[in-house]
């Protein structure tokens, strides 16, 4: 669950997708099985319980592939959930400011780093009998923390957000950010372009991870080459209605 983090910091590309709307938990196995190496549980525009989150995790373990949570906003309960269900990171919206992000590992790091609540027999341990000293440290290292970059306050403050120790990768939400600029869907603009460089930027300059979600292959590839390696491609709602859609207008065109 925990490789996606080592790898990114070794200047991998790790591929993945999001899901707001499928439940059943075998959502895993299938994205497993299309080769992606992580997806995403996206808690702020879905509906999902906390219930739902921890049964797709747990199916997830068995698919061998990583999950991350987006959460709705910053709270005590919206991180600790998901990490002791055993997810491998969390992807928090609209982190404007140092400060929020400060607040965000305040609540996923266990001390002395933070101050997350401490259950260690659960989901996140297997529930196997630890060692807590050595499994708090672990856990620590382990837990892959992404803040999204998403308005033009974020990317005015994005050099001290990426500074935040305990953050590992600030993520482009590219279409939010579109219309913070006044620019809403233009994602390919060269006001939204600019400002997704200085996010590259900053990243580099702090020796952060890039992250970003694109729909669009021949985009996502742009910003994958420009060392966007924490790459997330499409969703479960797009590739389910873009594809029924082709081939609907494909078949019924196909009459002679």
């Amino acid at each position: 669950m925990y490789k996606i983090k080592k790898r990114l910091q070794n200047g991998e590309l790790v591929l993945g997708t999001i899901i707001s709307e499928v439940r059943n938990p075998n959502i895993a196995y299938l994205l497993a099985q299309c080769g992606f190496e992580y997806f995403i549980i996206d808690n702020e525009h879905g509906t999902y319980s906390f219930e739902d989150i921890s049964n797709i995790i747990a199916a997830a373990r068995g698919a061998d592939i990583s999950v991350i949570v987006r959460i709705p906003e910053i709270s005590r309960e919206n991180i600790l959930k998901p990490l002791d269900s055993g997810a491998a990171g969390l992807l928090v919206p609209m982190v404007n400011t140092a400060a929020e992000a400060e607040e965000v590992v305040q609540h996923a790091k266990y001390p002395h780093m933070g101050k997350r609540g401490v259950a260690l027999r659960r989901a996140h341990s297997l529930y196997a009998k630890i060692n807590a000293v050595d499994y708090l440290q672990k856990a620590n290292d382990d837990t892959f923390i992404a803040v999204q970059a998403e308005t033009t306050q974020s990317v005015e403050n994005i050099n001290e957000i990426a500074s935040v120790e305990g953050v590992d990768c600030v993520f482009c939400g590219p279409f939010d950010l579109s219309v913070s600029l006044g620019i809403p869907g233009q994602i390919d603009h060269p006001l939204e372009i600019e400002a997704i460089e200085k996010i590259a930027s900053a990243c580099k300059k702090h020796n952060k991870i890039a992250g970003i979600l694109m729909f669009d292959q021949e985009m996502l590839t742009k910003w994958i080459n420009k060392d966007f390696r924490f790459a997330v491609y499409s969703s479960d709602i797009t590739m389910l209605a873009d594809n029924a859609a082709k081939a609907v207008k494909e078949l019924k065109n196909c009459v002679k």
